[in-house]
C-alpha cells in the first residue's frame, strides 16, 4: 500500500531519536543527540517546542506524574522541567553509565543499553542493564557494540534490542515476575547493502518496526523476522520510529542532519548526498501501536 509521508518538525536535528508519545500530554516527544535538546510537538495546535536543553539525553521513557525518564551520557534521570531532574543513576560497577535508547516494562523497570564509543569508534563493549524502581541495576546481557532500539511484544514476554554496528535485532524473553532475561537468540541480521538497523517499536499485531540509518526506510517484520514492508523515505539517516496519535496509527520517524562517516554504510553509498536528514516525520499506517509502559521511579 502507499504510505503518505509528511514532515511534522524541521529543526534540523543533528541526530534526531528516540521519539515516545506521551498520551496524558497528547504529545510526541524526542532529541537531537548532537545538541543535547529534547522537544515536544503537539499535533493539535502544530506547536513545536524545546522542553530541556543543557542535559545529555539518548533516550525517553515515561515517568510517574507527567515526568519523563532521561537516559544519557551521565546516566539515568527523572527529569520534571527545565534544569529539575533527580539522578536515579550514574555508575554501576565503578564506570560510568552511558546510556543509549531506554524502554519502560510493566513492572516499572527500565531497560536500557549502554555504549562506550569515542572518535574512533568501540572503546569497550556496552551492555544491556535493567534499572529496578529501587534504583538498583542488574546486568542482562554484555559484549553489546553499539546499543540502539528496544521494544516490547504485545504481552510483554518478549524483549527486542537492536546492536546497529552487529546489524543485528535479538530477542530475549522476560520473566513477568522479575523483569529479567533469558534465552537471547537472533531475530534479524540486516544485510550490509541495506543499512543499519537502528531505532525500534513494536505494533499491537506484535510486527518489529525498524529504523534503517544508511537505508533511507523504515521496515516492518513478522513475528518470525520476515521483511513484511518497507515504507521509504526522501532521507537516508532514518534513526527511530514510534506509534502515537490518540488512535496510535501514527507512526512518527526521526532522522539526522549530520552525516556519519563510517565503514557501517552499504558499499558506494554517498556521504555527500544532500537529502541526510534532520527533520520529523509522520506516516498514517493500517497498523496500531500501544500505549509505552511507565517508569515506576519516584
Amino acid at each position: 500500500m502507499a504510505h503518505n509521508v509528511e514532515i511534522v518538525a524541521n529543526d534540523g536535528n543533528l541526530c534526531g531519536e528516540a521519539p515516545l508519545w506521551d498520551p496524558a500530554g497528547r504529545r510526541l516527544v524526542w532529541l537531537d543527540y548532537e545538541t543535547g535538546l529534547v522537544f515536544e510537538h503537539i499535533p493539535e495546535t502544530g506547536l513545536t517546542r524545546v522542553i530541556s536543553r543543557g542535559l545529555m539525553v539518548g533516550g525517553i521513557a515515561l515517568g510517574r506524574g507527567g515526568r519523563l525518564v532521561f537516559g544519557g551520557a551521565t546516566g539515568l534521570h527523572l527529569w520534571s522541567r527545565q534544569a529539575e531532574y533527580r539522578t536515579i543513576a550514574a555508575e554501576m560497577h565503578g564506570e560510568p553509565l552511558c546510556v543509549n535508547d531506554i524502554i519502560a516494562g510493566p513492572r516499572g523497570q527500565v531497560y536500557a543499553g549502554t555504549f562506550y564509543w569515542g572518535p574512533t569508534g568501540m572503546e569497550k563493549p556496552g551492555r544491556l542493564v535493567r534499572c529496578a524502581p529501587d534504583g538498583s541495576l542488574a546486568i542482562e546481557d554484555e559484549g553489546i557494540e553499539l546499543a540502539n532500539g528496544l521494544g516490547l511484544a504485545p504481552d510483554d514476554r518478549t524483549l527486542y534490542f537492536t546492536d546497529s554496528t552487529a546489524r543485528s535485532i535479538f530477542a530475549y524473553d522476560v520473566d513477568p515476575a522479575t523483569g529479567g532475561l533469558s534465552r537471547k537468540r537472533l531475530f534479524v541480521r540486516v544485510p550490509a547493502a541495506e543499512g543499519v538497523p537502528d531505532g525500534l517499536t513494536v505494533d499491537r499485531a506484535g510486527h518489529v518496526w525498524s529504523a534503517q540509518w544508511y537505508g533511507g526506510c523504515v521496515v516492518r517484520y513478522d513475528p518470525d523476522g520476515t521483511v513484511e514492508r518497507r515504507i521509504a523515505l526522501p532521507v537516508k539517516q532514518v534513526s527511530s520510529l514510534a506509534f502515537g496519535g490518540d488512535d496510535y496509527a501514527d507512526l512518527y520517524v526521526t532522522s539526522a542532519a549530520n552525516a556519519w562517516t563510517s565503514p557501517y554504510a552499504p558499499p558506494g553509498y554517498d556521504f555527500h548526498a544532500p537529502n541526510t536528514g534532520g527533520a520529523l516525520y509522520r506516516i498514517r499506517t493500517d497498523c496500531r501501536g500501544r500505549p509505552e509502559h511507565v517508569a515506576g521511579h519516584a
